[in-house]
């Protein structure tokens, strides 16, 4: 048989698992609050060619719009600007080929408009040997 102070203590323990598992089910753990803009990224490499794809999250209360550069030796060879709509995604897929990156270095650098800094950079090491 339990003493009784064991028995509390058990039954207190059990308590604080569900109130816990609850929160997980109802409310996931998060850090921040929020997610990165840049929610994932994928690099495959081909044949002839490496493929870099980015998915950017506009996370603002209004349409945004992001603008994208690709660079390699520190000049920029790739660039847009995309308008996203305000709680919407927005995928690119780039290509990546020898000639591109001779020195098997690419730079990612996204801005939100508005915001001077850069939201994310990235920096991508391919081989095509």
């Amino acid at each position: 048989m339990m003493k009784p102070k064991l028995k509390i203590v058990f039954i207190l323990s059990l308590v604080l698992l569900g109130v816990l598992l609850a929160f997980t089910v109802f409310q996931p753990i998060t850090s921040g609050g929020k997610f990165n803009t840049v929610a994932s990224e994928s690099i495959i490499k081909k044949e002839k060619m490496w493929v870099i794809v980015i998915k950017i999250i506009n996370q603002a209360d209004e349409d945004t719009v992001y603008s994208i550069a690709w660079s390699t030796g520190g000049n920029v060879y790739n660039s847009k600007e995309v308008l996203i709509q305000s709680g919407r995604a927005f995928t690119d897929m780039h290509h990546v080929y020898p000639e591109t990156a001779k020195d098997g270095k690419i730079d990612l650098t996204i801005y939100k408009e508005g915001e001077p800094a850069p939201i994310e950079q990235s920096t991508y090491y391919v081989n095509f040997n």
